[in-house]
């Protein structure tokens, strides 16, 4: 047996398939899974290939080593010679298609978090459909004070989930939460013991799994676009409806409630 130590590790996406969901695990456990911008292109990537993949039903987004994300690996960046206003816009623009993977597209994304959520990491999270949350997790949108203002969407979809003067404080002020405090104002969804937001994710993705996967799509869809009204709403259900209605998924659901039996939806 050799004594030599295993090689280490760079920064990247570990991928694996628990039944049908897809668990993504950012890989950076020295620097508690901060993103690179090789890492944040990758998982897209993936995220695009599991939407695109028939036998995934659910995605699962975590972190290595007890730790959700600290966001971005500031560690790369030269005090020296800091990046340009240019080369920060195109760094931001890719982290802008890694957000959109996750919030805009067909399936549902599960955000298991344990430990530290900062930053990026934090944003990360909220993009998701669903959050589970470690009860001993620290969830810090910490972008003020480092002197930058919110990114990767959260903007957007933290006053989702807790309305917009909740959100404007939390930014502003970089509060910090624990996993049980972010369920209570709305920011997750679950909280789970330490170690075991996996755990937790894989059965709510169980949970999305039984749901037909066309009405799943159309409804992310639908909570992403912005609806300003109750016409807006209408207007989209008579987009989507009419070709929900002729779906296999449909006629199935009908069958199966008719035949006292458990449906098997096949996405069509």
């Amino acid at each position: 047996m050799s004594d030599q130590p295993a090689p280490k590790r760079d920064a990247s996406i570990v991928e694996s398939l628990e039944g049908s969901t897809l668990v993504l695990t950012m890989f950076n456990p020295d620097r508690r899974n901060a993103f690179t911008p090789e890492m944040r292109v990758d998982m897209a990537a993936r995220i695009d290939a599991g939407y695109a993949n028939n036998a995934v039903r659910a995605i699962v987004i975590r972190g290595e080593g007890g730790h959700f994300s600290a966001g971005a690996d500031v560690s790369r960046i030269p005090l020296a010679e800091p990046p340009t206003p240019i080369q920060l816009l195109e760094r931001i623009k890719g982290a802008h298609g890694l957000v959109r993977s996750i919030a805009l597209g067909t399936k549902p994304v599960i955000a298991a978090v344990e430990g530290i959520a900062t930053g990026g990491g934090i944003a990360l999270a909220i993009a998701a459909d669903y959050v589970v949350v470690a009860e001993d997790a620290k969830l810090v949108p910490n972008f003020t004070s480092l002197g930058i203002t919110a990114e990767f969407g959260l903007f957007a979809t933290l006053p989702r989930r807790v309305g917009h003067h909740a959100a404007k404080r939390i930014i502003m002020l970089s509060e910090r939460f624990t996993g049980p405090e972010a369920v209570a104002i709305g920011m997750a969804d679950e909280v789970a013991p330490s170690g075991g937001t996996l755990a937790a994710a894989l059965e709510v993705a169980k949970r999305y799994a039984a749901i037909p996967p066309l009405a799943l799509a159309a409804t992310k869809r639908a909570f992403a676009a912005p609806m300003n009204s109750i016409e807006d709403a209408l207007r989209h259900e008579l987009d989507i409806m009419p070709a929900l209605g002729q779906s296999a998924d449909f006629r199935e659901a009908i069958a199966a409630f008719k035949e006292k039996r458990a449906p098997n939806f096949s996405g069509r």
